[in-house]
């Protein structure tokens, strides 16, 4: 146990090991969801599902408010991996989300690149991603898994 300072093994207390494995980066830890506001929630719905091919699990009032909207949208596995929320435009600030990193198998980004196309709605290719924003301006990029 070189890493350790040295005590005896008696002064090495469980809140010491405990605040040093907090201190590790952990490979535990999984993304569980992005929660996206947006002032255009039915165009924010219709693009999510129809555009990028996510499912909508539910459509219900926002249990934290429930004056507004909101949904959750899953992906292939059936993970919760988005919520929509309906915000008002007169006293919500805009988003601070920047971009929304997506893979797919290589025939289903091939697939949504079509759909794009079919939407006119415009994109550009970046090295293996396809760039694009959805309704809100928040920037998607979707790349391959590979040879699925």
């Amino acid at each position: 146990m070189a890493f350790l300072p040295s005590l005896s093994r008696r002064e090495i207390s469980h809140e010491y090991l405990a605040e040093r494995a907090l201190r590790r980066p952990s490979s535990t830890i999984w993304l569980n969801h992005v929660c996206v506001s947006t002032t255009q929630f039915e165009k924010a719905l219709d693009f999510y599902v129809s555009t990028l091919g996510l499912s909508l699990r539910t459509v219900e009032l926002d249990p934290t408010d429930p004056s507004r909207l909101h949904a959750i949208l899953v992906d292939a596995e059936d993970r919760d991996v988005l919520e929509l929320v309906e915000a008002d435009a007169s006293i919500e600030a805009p988003t601070n989300v920047s971009q929304l990193g997506f893979s797919l198998p290589r025939r289903s980004w091939q697939l949504l690149r079509a759909r794009l196309d079919t939407h006119e709605h415009p994109y550009r290719v970046s090295g293996d991603s396809l760039l694009f924003e959805d309704t809100d301006g928040i920037v998607l990029r979707v790349q391959p898994l590979g040879e699925c």
